[in-house]
């Protein structure tokens, strides 16, 4: 893949971070999954961990990197180990299944930092973390979906042959 669109696609994602956003609603995930089915270089799981590392150096968010990291690894994954045809429903399925293992995984760990190690705690905090949730959800199933366009439509260019 082009290193000006990889580059591209980094510095949009920091910024969708930055920038004002509701929580969890940015296109990490969905850049995750995409490295993995996309990337065919064995670096590519630098993509979202660059994005997310520059990101976190300006935000200074290093509290739960021990979590949301390896769940990012996992998301990358994901798409690189399971999605051997890359249609929208797998895409769609893994988006959905990515954003559960990011809510489980990373709420684990806000349980294990900030809350009594309790059932109590445990469902409290899960609890807690419900609208987080939905906006992971949405945000993974929209960027993958505008992902999913831009590299089947456009860069495969199936857009111009469906018009044929």
């Amino acid at each position: 893949m082009n290193r000006i669109f990889l580059l591209f696609i980094v510095l949009l994602a920091v910024a969708t971070r930055i920038a004002p956003h509701p929580p969890n609603f940015t296109p990490i995930f969905s850049i995750a999954l995409f490295s993995g089915i996309c990337f065919r270089n064995k670096f590519s799981f630098l993509v979202p961990l660059s994005i997310m590392i520059i990101s976190d150096i300006y935000i200074g968010n290093f509290q739960m990197a021990f979590w949301v990291y390896p769940s990012l690894l996992l998301i990358y994954f994901i798409g690189k180990l399971f999605i051997k045809k890359l249609n929208y429903l797998n895409v769609f399925t893994a988006s959905v299944i990515s954003s559960i293992l990011f809510f489980v995984i990373t709420n684990f760990g806000v349980w294990n930092v900030g809350y009594p190690k309790t059932i109590e705690g445990f469902m409290l905090c899960y609890l807690a973390a419900i609208p987080f949730f939905k906006n992971t959800l949405m945000a993974s199933i929209f960027y993958s979906s505008i992902l999913y366009f831009i590299y089947d439509f456009v860069l495969k260019g199936n857009l111009i042959r469906k018009k044929k």
